[in-house]
């Protein structure tokens, strides 16, 4: 027997694509913010010439990058899932429709 998509399932990937977009913008703005703060670090200290202190923002900077890249990795797999259960779905429609599976079968 072919397995169906269940419609709990198609709003289950859809919600994990949602939480994985919220916190790819939340990692994504929180590297903006390290990034500003490290920017004006930058300038305060090429105006002191010391450089000294900006070892831990660039460490900061770094772990703020990876975290991004991490969510935003999520992201995509989450959309990729939704949009092959979309289309999933719709084949299986369209079965239906040309009658080829009882409608009883199907979600």
């Amino acid at each position: 027997m072919t397995k169906l998509i269940c419609f709990d399932a198609l709003c289950d990937a859809i919600r994990e694509a949602e939480r994985a977009q919220t916190k790819y913008r939340q990692a994504s703005c929180a590297l903006a913010r390290v990034r500003a703060k490290l920017d004006r670090a930058v300038e305060q200290a090429y105006e002191q010439q010391s450089f000294a202190p900006l070892g831990n923002l660039f460490d900061e900077e770094e772990a703020a990058l990876a975290v991004c890249e991490r969510a935003k990795a999520q992201l995509t797999s989450a959309q990729k899932r939704w949009r092959n259960m979309g289309a999933a779905l719709a084949y299986e429609k369209e079965l239906m429709l040309a009658g080829r599976w009882s409608r009883k079968r199907l979600n």
